[in-house]
């Protein structure tokens, strides 16, 4: 796959979404207005509701049910680090790349879909970890909300590297989902309904945020051109990282349990796949990223906080605490 492949220049609002919403709230989502308070009416009679109780369901039940894949003789035989590598090709094996489109408009709604199909992609992914399987249901959602968010979009952003190399860097292309990516200086995206700001000024919001991705994450990943059995270490280290330093006591020690392995298993990998002794050098700058996204995220929270402060969203969503990780 690559980006010759892509369809460029399409929106992810068809004729028939455009028809429908019209009809349900009156708006020309191709329309944005210069906002100033007391120059538009609220677009909201009270906050919408998003209801992901279907989403959780299906990670509780992915962490209650999931089962190794017994019959599969090159998982079985893999380390612990090349579990989660299974678990990482197997994820991108359905990615749609022949589909592939670069959206110019994505409304709310098709964000928390999208949102809804990652959750449990990350669900998955953690369950091949079995010190992840070993803690109780509380621990995993503990650890699951925390993490899936900084997770899904770094594994989101080396994907896009994958299929557009420099020009995903040069246009901030992000894939969004197994069929979209975006442009993240140019995508619409329309939270009418949740908020009184236009597209453009949640774009400068955010902007710096988005650029720091870029330029100091995506740029070093571009040049290392990490294999996948680095990004799942990556991964891995992001999430056990995060949670261990938040939540400490038995997930920080079935952390470094953990991370202990895949440690000795990425140097198993060096001296066999590479014939690398020393592979000081490059690893560190492979953390270097992962340090710098975790900063990043950080950050990206303390602007979603400020925004909660000054009422920039208005809407419901049953389980906030999947998208407040304090």
């Amino acid at each position: 796959m690559t980006a010759d492949n892509v369809q460029w220049n399409r929106d992810m609002i068809s004729s028939t979404d455009r028809k429908r919403q019209s009809e349900d709230d009156g708006t020309d989502i191709d329309t944005y207005l210069d906002w100033s308070p007391g120059s538009k009416k609220s677009c909201l009679d009270g906050p919408p509701l998003y209801d992901l109780s279907k989403v959780l369901n299906k990670i509780h039940k992915t962490f209650i049910e999931f089962k190794i894949p017994v019959d599969d003789p090159v998982y079985q035989e893999a380390t612990t680090l090349g579990k989660m590598d299974w678990a990482l090709r197997r994820h991108r094996k359905h990615q749609k790349m022949q589909d592939l489109r670069i959206a110019n408009t994505v409304r709310l709604d098709q964000l928390v879909d999208m949102w809804g199909i990652e959750m449990i992609k990350v669900a998955e992914f953690l369950m091949h970890s079995e010190e992840f399987r070993e803690l109780n249901s509380e621990e995993k959602f503990s650890i699951f909300k925390l993490v899936w968010q900084v997770s899904q979009r770094f594994e989101k952003l080396t994907m896009s590297l994958e299929i557009f190399g420099k020009k995903a860097l040069e246009e901030k292309i992000l894939i969004t989902s197994n069929t979209t990516a975006i442009r993240m200086e140019q995508v619409e995206i329309d939270l009418s309904k949740i908020t009184d700001y236009t597209s453009a000024e949640l774009r400068n919001m955010f902007n710096p945020i988005s650029c720091r991705l870029f330029e100091d994450v995506a740029r070093p990943l571009l040049d290392l051109d990490p294999s996948t059995i680095e990004i799942s270490y990556m991964l891995c280290q992001i999430i056990w990282h995060i949670a261990g330093k938040t939540l400490q006591g038995d997930i920080l020690e079935a952390g470094e349990k953990f991370i202990a392995k895949i440690a000795d298993d990425l140097h198993q990998y060096y001296m066999k796949e590479y014939k690398m002794s020393n592979y000081a050098g490059r690893l560190i700058k492979l953390m270097t990223v992962t340090n710098t996204l975790q900063r990043i995220h950080l950050d990206r929270l303390k602007i979603l906080e400020l925004a909660k402060i000054f009422d920039v969203f208005k809407v419901k969503i049953t389980d906030p605490c999947f998208f407040n990780q304090d």
